[in-house]
């Protein structure tokens, strides 16, 4: 029987699946939820030895005989202090111990608990890996455990670890223990197994993340790739990938006109993913279907980023290498999948504008000369540059990594540093972007660089997420609305030329004159309202739903704005 903890059966599945076999065991509490669960299972070799310090060097001894990683379980507190003068050697001989330390719940601690002292990091710089595993109740510990031993066991080749595991009830329930995901670290990957395994699937999406500069290398072999294996190449302007060879899927489009339950007839059965950060919401959609599918991440890093929640193998290499490894196939694909998406992206359907800045960016950024540096701060002057139709040769960059407010106009300002004067390069902003970091316009700026300012008076991504039918007092502080024009605040600087614009007549007027070559940089400030900017969007996004998910929103409309006129007769 094993016990009946999920973190438990996660580091015992884990530990088969990585090859370990021995393991070493003290007696005591905090731990015995393991050593039962494993002195019953006949894949592993245990030795019992009472004194901890022993049981380390024991382990120790057995790793440097065997040539195989050891691990070794003890109960909670001073038990687990013994293990430091065995985990020191180990780290001085890079052997592969693993250090299986009990604990109770973290939020005991300092709280006259007894047998617990503060057991985080407790070998320091000795182990090359720590991780402190929660009891798994739910599915995100559970998530979480899973991948902080892949981590813990993938790096055990470089030296000892820790893996210090939460306990609570001890019970002995379950009978046959679960398979827990592995994940794989393709170091040296045989690439005709790589190709194989590509070849038996149906439905491929690679989404890729944000890159810079741009790679015509990579934008070919990605098209060589969607040819070969039928795959869906998802990118949105941050990915910097030349999409005219293949079908570009947009990123934000494909989540944001879906719900979860839509994205089921489209999810993929392997997500291939390159690059950094990317801000779509199809993050979420993957979420929601994450058994469906297995997830490669291809990146020099070689990290174990699972958003997901479906890693299965990490290449810690560049994208352009593994394409072109695994582009060496006569592999004839099917164009199922790529014609399913196909059509649901050519009935992609915009409603009739009005003037806000879902028409504005589409006006600005459909002008942009090619060759030009874009950067746009984060919510909508990310979101709404990727419905357009931006030329391919723009290089675009946005503070995605953390998808922050605060400095985007002074990373545009260093982007440019180096970029060539004698092309344009802009920057999309919002209002309390620009605000945020109004002192960067004393810095000098060149006369080809543009900003342009979409000023709704607020925070417009709250309208988005409330709207004034659910919280009337949305700009008091929430959505932090104000009554300042960008054109005081670009007065700081009198080497700025300054434009604004309020209606449609009057924007068309002024893109010549921002785009054309001028002896100043210029600041183009438009005028919306907020709650404009966010019906826009919601129809946009309405009209791209299903229909029953489209009428449940109508329907929730309807009865919030009855009980918004209900409360004001009141």
């Amino acid at each position: 029987m094993y016990a009946s903890q999920k973190n438990i059966q996660i580091i015992i599945s884990l530990l088969k699946q990585y090859g370990v076999r021995y393991l070493v065991l003290s007696p005591g509490t905090r731990n015995s939820a393991l050593v039962h669960s494993v002195e019953t299972d006949p894949d592993f070799v245990c030795f019992s030895i009472v004194d901890e310090r022993s049981a380390a060097y024991f382990a120790l001894g057995l790793c440097e005989s065997s040539g195989e990683p050891v691990g070794f379980s003890c109960t909670s507190s001073t038990a687990a202090c013994n293990y430091l003068p065995a985990i020191e050697e180990a780290a001085k001989k890079k052997l592969p111990l693993i250090a299986l330390t009990g604990d109770r719940e973290w939020y005991k601690l300092y709280q006259m608990e007894d047998q617990m002292i503060d057991q985080n990091y407790m070998y320091g710089k000795y182990c090359c890996h720590y991780c402190l595993l929660p009891k798994g109740v739910n599915s995100d510990e559970e998530w979480y455990c899973i991948r902080k031993v892949n981590e813990a066991l993938h790096s055990v080749e470089n030296g000892p670890v820790q893996i210090n595991f939460q306990v609570s009830d001890i019970t002995f329930t379950v009978k046959e223990l679960p398979k827990f995901r592995k994940i794989t670290r393709q170091d040296n990957p045989n690439w005709e197994d790589v190709k194989s395994r590509l070849g038996q699937y149906n439905r491929i999406l690679v989404i890729c993340g944000q890159r810079y500069p741009q790679s015509i290398d990579l934008s070919n072999l990605l098209a060589d790739f969607s040819d070969k294996y039928g795959a869906v190449i998802a990118t949105d302007y941050f990915s910097n990938v030349n999409s005219e060879k293949f079908m570009r899927t947009v990123l934000v489009t494909e989540a944001m006109s879906m719900t979860p339950h839509d994205f089921d007839k489209y999810c993929p059965d392997l997500v291939i993913s390159i690059g950094k950060h990317f801000w779509s919401f199809i993050k979420y959609s993957l979420r929601a279907n994450n058994t469906k599918f297995n997830h490669w991440r291809v990146s020099e890093d070689g990290a174990f980023m699972d958003g997901f929640r479906s890693l299965t193998d990490v290449f810690p290499i560049e994208a352009e290498k593994f394409f072109t490894e695994v582009n060496d196939t006569n592999n004839i694909a099917s164009e199922e999948y790529r014609t399913l998406w196909k059509k649901k992206l050519d009935n992609v359907r915009y409603p009739q504008m009005k003037f806000s800045n879902f028409s504005i960016i589409r006006d600005i950024v459909n002008a942009i000369p090619a060759e030009s540096l874009v950067h746009t701060t984060i919510l909508n002057a990310t979101r709404l540059p990727n419905y357009q139709k931006m030329d391919e040769s723009v290089t675009a960059y946005s503070n995605l990594g953390a998808d922050g407010i605060d400095g985007c106009l002074s990373t545009w300002l260093g982007e440019c540093h180096d970029y060539d004067n004698n092309k344009k390069s802009f920057l999309i902003t919002g209002d309390l972007s620009l605000i945020y970091d109004m002192s960067s316009l004393l810095n000098h700026l060149n006369k080809n660089q543009r900003i342009l300012a979409i000023n709704n008076y607020a925070g417009g991504e709250f309208h988005i997420l409330f709207s004034r039918l659910s919280v009337p007092e949305l700009d008091w502080h929430i959505a932090a609305g104000h009554h300042t024009l960008m054109k005081d605040v670009a007065s700081i600087n009198p080497n700025i030329e300054y434009i604004c614009a309020k209606t449609q007549e009057e924007l068309d007027a002024a893109i010549p004159r921002f785009m054309d070559d001028s002896d100043k940089p210029i600041l183009l400030e438009v005028i919306t309202d907020a709650d404009t900017d966010a019906y826009m969007l919601k129809i946009f996004y309405a009209l791209n739903q299903s229909w029953k998910f489209r009428m449940k929103g109508v329907l929730k409309q309807k009865i919030k704005s009855v009980l918004v006129n209900l409360k004001k007769r009141k």
